[in-house]
């Protein structure tokens, strides 16, 4: 692998905000070297998506509100609450580790930020099996996988 400066390898981790997925990231980040300039990427794949879930889980909501008073935009929520607890852990372990928020279709999002970060490595995550119909179907995963330049490392959760 090509390192892109300095021998640091540069590593754009997408995070989903999923318990399982969140574990199986701390699994792969601890196996690595700590040589490492991660950055963690949430995106937030439609425009007024917090408006719908307001709807659907309004009391669970409301108290995720009174817990950020201050946030003033969904990517800033999502930041809080899905990329910085990841930048906690990984910093209590001496990592560097910046957290991006962007908002689009997940593919396409990832994509544009490993060419404009000019990443060696991403990491995703796998809440499921690649079976020979999701991929056939297509995806995140089958997407990134097919056109990103950099090197693809997918990360599943343990079997129970």
């Amino acid at each position: 692998m090509e390192l892109s400066r300095g021998g640091h390898i540069k590593a754009l981790i997408c995070v989903d905000g999923s318990p399982v997925t969140n574990e199986g990231f701390k699994c792969a980040v601890n196996a690595l070297q700590t040589d490492i300039e991660y950055t963690l990427l949430y995106v937030l794949e439609e425009h007024g998506i917090y408006d719908s879930y307001k709807r659907i889980f309004k009391e669970d909501l409301e108290r995720i509100e009174e817990l950020f008073e201050d946030v003033d935009s969904e990517k800033e929520a999502a930041k809080k609450i899905f990329v910085l607890p990841l930048c906690v852990y990984m910093r209590e372990y001496g990592l560097t580790v910046r957290a991006i928020v962007r908002e689009g279709p997940a593919g396409e999002e990832i994509l544009d930020e490993l060419r404009d970060g000019k990443y060696d490595l991403v990491l995703l995550g796998d809440r499921k099996s690649l079976s020979p119909a999701r991929r056939l179907l297509g995806g995140t995963l089958t997407e990134v996988m097919g056109n990103a330049d950099s090197c693809v490392m997918i990360v599943r959760p343990p079997r129970p």
